[in-house]
């Protein structure tokens, strides 16, 4: 496994007014500073292998809409020149996979800028596996065939820790586009 650097998304690029004077200051230092990946090919897709530091793991949020799960993404250009820290934009979307820790099925997302991503169920072939041991998520995605990570060779990660309530834009994302 390979250990990547993460960083804090930045609050000023969130939509809407709230959330920047709200959180201001909060992406000083990523709740998450890395996490480790290795990504193999697997038969026309890929297995990507993900596990970061998570002390007080959040599986539930039962009927408190004042907790929120833990969560990674692992995201693509859908378009060349799409940009991960903005969640692309209209003309250049990203798409990628949501693995939620109170969640049995795997979502596939596409998002076309800050505050659009659209969750829909994974294609078929799609499918993730986890596990928390001793203060680690282990979180294994099997994704046949992902066109976008073939086609453009990038990958960014986004992690959320619903401990240090992480949701939506407040979250770790990668330095980058991860180059295979």
């Amino acid at each position: 496994m390979t250990v990547h650097k993460l960083i804090a998304a930045p609050v000023g690029l969130q939509p809407g007014g709230y959330i920047k004077v709200a959180y201001e200051g909060r992406d000083k230092a990523p709740t998450t500073p890395s996490a480790s990946m290795d990504l193999k090919r697997s038969g026309k897709g890929y297995r990507i292998g993900l596990q970061w530091q998570c002390p007080n793991p959040v599986k539930t949020t039962g009927s408190n809409t004042d907790v929120w799960v833990d969560a990674v993404a692992v995201l693509a250009p859908a378009a060349a020149g799409a940009n991960w820290i903005t969640m692309g934009s209209e003309a250049l979307p990203v798409e990628g996979a949501l693995w939620r820790a109170d969640r049995e099925e795997l979502h596939a997302i596409l998002a076309k800028g800050l505050g659009s991503v659209h969750r829909q169920p994974a294609p078929e072939g799609w499918k993730a596996t986890s596990s928390w041991d001793n203060g680690v998520w282990s979180v294994t995605f099997e994704l046949d065939a992902w066109s976008a990570l073939t086609a453009h060779k990038q990958i960014a990660l986004a992690v959320w820790r619903g401990d240090v309530q992480d949701r939506g834009g407040l979250k770790s994302v990668s330095e980058g586009w991860i180059g295979l």
